[in-house]
């Protein structure tokens, strides 16, 4: 069956189903419906968990072992399966359409991948086969008036109220990017004592005019400037901005620049970004951006604690790559 994210709630009141699929390009969205998932699931007495990632390759006889197992302390678990880009082999294929042939009441599977394609994922066995006994819910960039209502509702889970022109300068600091808007509205619960959230409310949330944003920094690795990188990310990080909202700002560029390279559609930007991406897009070849990509791997294994290494360090070697900048071999890795 399909989901909508808003529809997840209300589902959740009457039980849980076997496996459930949550796909997209935008974590927030997919980070907090998992969180629900994960709540629910432990209300009802699923208490282990156990998580494969993509990242660092899935042995899929590995999957099938332990959700055939007996649980550790005899109760239930979830099994999450991470696969953000990568899909499952033949084997793994099969492997997921036996488990969903002969589901577990004991196990629930949770798994978690990028935006399904309408042409092979939607069509894969696999897919088709959960979509019978579980659910599919699929995330999708908000914008426009959708990121608007999406912020009043977030605001008024905190207990808080915007009018048009404060909700106009929230939109225009976050630019559709969900982890910096949540983390805007989180200051703003702790700094408006009447629940009207003001213009200047926003402003002092935010900073004035000369506060860095992500997007400064993605501006700074589309112009090459390696100095200007650093001095953003070393202000950002003592303004209390989190790696992962970073990372999120840089991997977007990432893809934009993969499809510039790979020679697709311009993208829809604003003409002055428009030109900054394509002059980026001049100055690297393949091998920096495939660099690039690696390197944003390592990040977020990093930052999801999957991987040892400083967060920080990880971003900061992302962003250097963005601008073309060699890192020292003491970095590189």
């Amino acid at each position: 069956m399909r989901l909508r994210p808003e529809q997840l709630g209300k589902h959740l009141s009457s039980g849980l189903l076997p496996v459930y699929l949550v796909a997209g390009d935008e974590p927030l969205q997919q980070q907090e419906l998992l969180d629900d998932l994960r709540r629910a699931a432990r209300d009802q007495g699923y208490d282990e968990r156990h998580r494969f990632s993509a990242d660092t390759g899935i042995d899929w006889n590995a999957v099938l072992n332990e959700a055939q197992s007996m649980s550790l302390f005899g109760g239930r678990r979830i099994l999450e399966l991470v696969l953000g880009e990568k899909r499952p082999d033949k084997n793994g294929s099969q492997i997921l359409r036996d488990l969903f042939a002969n589901p577990s009441p004991d196990t629930l599977i949770l798994i978690r991948c990028s935006k399904l394609d309408r042409r092979k994922d939607i069509k894969s066995a696999w897919v088709t086969a959960l979509d019978e006994i579980g659910a599919i819910i699929e995330v999708w960039p908000v914008e426009g008036n959708q990121l608007r209502n999406w912020l009043q509702d977030r605001l008024a889970s905190r207990g808080l109220h915007a009018g048009d022109d404060a909700l106009a300068l929230l939109i225009e600091r976050s630019e559709g990017n969900l982890l910096a808007a949540a983390q805007e509205v989180d200051k703003l619960a702790l700094l408006v004592d009447n629940g009207q959230v003001s213009p200047e409310h926003v402003q002092q949330a935010v900073g004035d005019s000369s506060r860095y944003s992500p997007f400064d920094l993605t501006e700074a690795t589309a112009q090459g400037d390696a100095h200007r990188v650093l001095h953003i990310i070393q202000t950002l990080r003592a303004e209390g901005v989190e790696p992962p909202v970073l990372l999120w700002a840089l991997s977007r560029d990432i893809r934009i620049l993969d499809g510039m390279l790979g020679g697709g559609p311009p993208p829809r930007l604003p003409p002055q970004r428009a030109r900054a991406m394509q002059a980026q897009a001049n100055r690297l070849n393949p091998q920096q951006l495939r660099a690039a990509q690696a390197s944003a791997i390592r990040a977020d294994q990093c930052v999801k604690g999957m991987a040892k290494g400083d967060p920080w360090q990880h971003v900061t070697n992302l962003a250097l790559r963005l601008a073309g900048q060699p890192l020292p071999r003491n970095l590189e890795r």
